[in-house]
């Protein structure tokens, strides 16, 4: 709950009201490696990179985007025209808000992201929150990252706001910062180009300090950098229905695991058998195969039941 509090603070004014046509448009615009999962209204579905459609894919305020290992996803917002996201594999991203015109709002459960706003319009702006930090920015191309430290009793999170080109205003809350005034009336720290600052979820009240952008980090993007240029079309794909590609996803998922429990099924009732032909006939003997062929005959009924309704999904 810590972090969704400063973020309605900080946005309660911008965004709370806003009418329903005051969202612009965001799509998928590029990905590579295996894919990503898409949580929307609840109900996740996991697509493919080669599937058709994925590209031009739009996304909505309240999705989150989850990449795989090795996965990137880029997407576009407002015509193209505003700015391009890019997430990092093994990145857990909402969008909050996709308002154009008092400021779109996207949070960072874990990962890293790269967003390039060199053009946002008018007065705009781009926030992008985590934890316990919020970076704002009306025009910049700039890093966020999130991560967790295992190694630290209580589970402290590390996060990272770095700019590459133009100006971040950062951030910092703690527990106590629960309303606007007390978000709005601290002064934020100017991160400028070629600027990184790291702050602790331990250590709340520590001063933000900048510091050039640690080499790892310009390494990372060099190697995996932003491939969708601002300007791009934001064509919604034709090829693509959103709600057959989950029910197709959920066809998916049945009819492989009926697949995987009717093999296992079989399995053990295989096993069963063989105990019971070639054990000593004992009552232990005799328990043992029979648990594994009363087990066995569980599965396979429930996996013949997965793969008979995967048979009626379209």
């Amino acid at each position: 709950m810590k972090s969704f509090i400063p973020l309605i603070a900080l946005l309660l004014l911008t965004i709370t009201l806003l009418p329903l046509y005051s969202q612009s448009g965001a799509v998928i615009s590029y990905v590579e490696g295996e894919g990503f999962q898409l949580v929307r209204n609840g109900r996740s579905s996991s697509y493919s990179v080669a599937d058709d459609g994925v590209i031009g894919m739009p996304l909505e305020s309240g999705d989150t985007i989850l990449t795989d290992q090795g996965s990137f996803v880029e997407f576009l917002l407002n015509d193209g025209n505003d700015a391009v996201v890019k997430l990092a594999e093994n990145t857990t991203f909402t969008i909050t808000s996709l308002d154009g015109e008092s400021g779109m709002a996207f949070q960072v459960s874990y990962g890293r992201i790269l967003v390039n706003a060199a053009s946002l319009s008018g007065e705009s702006k781009l926030w992008i929150t985590g934890s316990d930090t919020v970076a704002g920015v009306r025009g910049s191309k700039f890093g966020y990252d999130l991560f967790f430290d295992i190694a630290v009793e209580g589970g402290e999170t590390q996060t990272a706001v770095y700019c590459f080109e133009g100006e971040v205003d950062v951030l910092q809350y703690d527990k106590a910062t629960v309303s606007k005034i007390d978000l709005m009336g601290r002064e934020p720290h100017m991160l400028p180009a070629g600027k990184m600052v790291r702050a602790l979820s331990t250590s709340p009240d520590q001063k933000l300090k900048s510091k050039n952008i640690e080499d790892e980090i310009r390494a990372y993007w060099n190697e995996y950098p932003i491939v969708t240029p601002i300007g791009g079309s934001l064509s919604v794909s034709e090829d693509l229905n959103l709600d057959s590609l989950s029910v197709a996803t959920e066809k998916w998922t049945y009819e492989t695991g009926g697949k995987i429990t009717f093999a296992m099924g079989i399995g053990l009732m295989t096993l069963g058998g063989l105990l019971k032909a070639f054990l000593p006939d004992d009552s232990s003997a005799n328990g043992l195969s029979t648990g594994l062929l009363f087990l066995g005959g569980g599965s396979v009924a429930v996996g013949g039941g997965m793969l008979l309704y995967s048979i009626s999904l379209p």
